[in-house]
């Protein structure tokens, strides 16, 4: 079998040991109980056609009709069940509602009403559920990405093994049209990458030995050989499918208030049910009061559209790890941004090259990557890859000596060659002009570290590294401060001038540098005291205190990185910080749903207890109103799905 076809039984077992199968499962039992409704209800409706039209046109003795009507009544035993265990739990529900009706219409001798009930009830239930699985299909989508198999190289050979069997460190196969079966990173071969389900990118990414890979995304050009660095059940993909199944059943505040005036509600009811009885003496009015009453639609108002919006955001990459996190992100009017690897690319690169005395600037790159060349510095990196890219190959020199806090002295042919910080120049009397200090001082107000480089006691340049500034993050400054966010700040460990020089090429205002992360817990800390609702956006490693005592805790880039995602309220997964807008955007639709769904169902019901209190409804026609509430609620809920946000927005 080819990696990523579908499951045998025998494969179906096997990868019952991690959470993608777990949610799979959920999957296979929600379809088939959505098969046993169909049956169920059919019976339902059948028993009552029959019972109906023998009434009609008497072929059937009455007492056999009634005996056909109550069986059908009876057929409505998943609804009593439910209502016992509410009852059991103390819990006041829309089961307990139908049931107390059920009980009434059968005590006045309403038996076909009471099994028209019954079909209405499971049809409108049954319907949610298939709706709501429709709903939850993002997790499907993610569980259908992830392969069954792995082609493992060993011992000379491919062994093509169950993708649970993978152990970390294999080394995995995968060729073009394939799924890649493993997170890890790529040792040998060439190709583009479609990592949009797991990342939200909307390119292919090209992948080379040494680049991260992950499980689920589609190899699209080349043979790749990946080295193992988690097991199957610890992926990125798997991590996702068990967070949004997770984040689905979590409810948001919204919802206690819905649960608690349900809970009011009944005994309001009961006595309402009471009244109209005593005032027109109509029991039958007395049961459609009961049915009509029944908050199903106030039930579904919150969680349904919860589920929506999750949906919505598992499929762009965005985790959402609870309904709480939606309602408290719609209020949103404060964003934190982390500095270094959230608005930069968190690491260091050659931005400037500058030649002196006649050299030139490839001369000057070629002869600091000389010296560099056994450096374990981070900027000593940068500049090797710079003279990578630019087809410079450094010869090794002869003798290299770091001289700490200062940089690196190398000889090589013949020549000394110094490279490193004006401490080095001064130290070792290496003359510098003042046009060059203004050009060093101008370099290190905007942010960057400058290495002078000097040949034989001579300057012949001068880089600059810094850690780069992501592209298009400036407009989306802009997009944030035009979705009422109030006060946008930026948070970093870095010193004061280089942390304004990045926020200033970002238009962001306020800035707080040299922040240890108990420093950066207060600021926050204080922000929430000043009255803001505050959204922190990190990198979700080294900022998981702070990104904890937000309101609400973003952190970008987190696919492959377990700390990571565990850290967040909301895992980003990419680098496009245009995912922060979006969520905040859907997070306020989603609210808005929720608030209509609550005021529909509540208007829904006062209609409908209107029109049964002046005898305008009939038991069947009560219980058809009430339903077609909860119906529209759950549609109206379930265009989360579609939604996207609006240009310019």
């Amino acid at each position: 079998m080819k990696t990523g076809e579908g499951l045998s039984n025998k494969e179906t077992k096997s990868i019952c040991r991690n959470d993608v199968c777990m949610v799979g499962e959920k999957q296979r039992i929600r379809m088939g109980r959505n098969v046993k409704n169909v049956i169920h209800l059919s019976a339902v409706g059948l028993l009552l056609l029959i019972s109906w039209v023998s009434g009609e046109m008497s072929i059937l003795p009455l007492h056999i009709v009634d005996v056909l009507s109550l069986l059908a009544v009876f057929l409505g035993y998943p609804i009593y069940i439910k209502a016992a265990r509410s009852l059991i739990k103390g819990k006041i529900g829309v089961p307990i509602f139908v049931t107390i009706a059920e009980i009434a219409s059968v005590g006045i001798g309403e038996y076909l009403a009471a099994g028209t009930v019954v079909f209405i009830i499971l049809a409108g239930t049954y319907l949610e559920d298939f709706i709501l699985d429709k709903t939850r299909g993002a997790i499907k989508k993610l569980v259908e990405m992830m392969p069954v198999t792995a082609r493992v190289l060993k011992d000379g050979g491919e062994l093509e093994i169950d993708v649970n069997e993978v152990e970390i460190n294999d080394v995995v196969l995968v060729k073009p049209g394939e799924k890649i079966p493993v997170d890890g990173k790529v040792v040998s071969g060439y190709s583009a990458v479609d990592q949009s389900p797991i990342t939200g990118e909307s390119m292919p990414v090209d992948k080379s030995p040494g680049k991260p890979v992950f499980a689920g995304a589609f190899n699209q050009s080349g043979v790749l050989k990946i080295i193992t660095d988690k097991t199957a059940e610890n992926t990125t993909l798997s991590r996702m499918i068990h967070l949004v199944e997770e984040a689905q059943e979590k409810k948001a505040p919204i919802q206690n208030i819905a649960d608690r005036f349900t809970a009011y509600f009944l005994p309001a009811i009961l006595v309402l049910s009471g009244a109209v009885y005593i005032f027109s003496g109509s029991l039958v009015r007395a049961v459609t009061i009961l049915l009509v009453a029944c908050p199903c639609a106030l039930a579904l108002s919150v969680p349904i559209a919860v589920v929506g919006a999750i949906g919505n955001a598992g499929r762009r990459g965005i985790l959402i790890k609870g309904g709480a996190f939606v309602e408290r992100l719609q209020n949103a009017d404060a964003v934190v941004f982390d500095k270094t690897g959230t608005l930069t690319y968190g690491k260091p690169e050659v931005t400037d090259i500058i030649s002196f005395n006649n050299s030139k600037p490839e001369d000057v790159l070629e002869t600091a990557a000389i010296a560099e060349i056994f450096s374990e510095h981070s900027i000593a990196k940068a500049i090797l890859d710079r003279a990578d890219k630019a087809g410079i190959k450094p010869p090794e020199p002869e003798r290299f000596e770091i001289t700490m806090g200062r940089g690196v002295v190398a000889r090589h042919r013949g020549q000394t060659i110094h490279v490193g910080t004006i401490k080095l120049m001064e130290w070792k009397k290496i003359a510098i002009a003042d046009k060059h200090l203004e050009i060093l001082n101008d370099l290190e107000n905007k942010g960057a570290t400058v290495l002078m480089v000097a040949r034989d006691n001579k300057l012949i340049g001068m880089i600059a590294v810094r850690d780069v500034v992501k592209e298009g993050l400036s407009d989306e400054i802009i997009a944030l401060n035009s979705q009422g966010i109030k006060r946008i700040a930026m948070l970093s460990g870095d010193n004061r001038v280089v942390s304004e020089a990045v926020a200033g090429s970002l238009g962001i205002k306020e800035v707080a540098s040299g922040l240890l992360p108990e420093e950066k817990v207060s600021y926050i800390k204080q922000m929430k005291k000043d009255g803001y609702t505050v959204v922190m956006i990190g990198d979700g490693v080294n900022d998981a205190p702070a990104l904890a005592s937000a309101d609400v805790g973003m952190a970008m880039g987190t696919a492959g990185t377990d700390v990571a995602i565990e850290a967040a309220d909301i895992a980003l997964l990419g680098d496009d910080i245009s995912k922060a807008r979006y969520t905040i955007s859907l997070s306020r639709k989603a609210f808005q749903k929720m608030k209509l769904n609550i005021v529909f169902a509540v208007i829904w019901n006062i209609i409908g207890l209107s029109l049964t209190s002046m005898g305008h409804l009939t038991p069947i026609l009560g219980a058809v109103f009430q339903e077609a509430g909860c119906i529209s609620v759950v549609i109206n809920s379930s265009l989360l799905l579609f939604y996207r946000e609006k240009p310019g927005k």
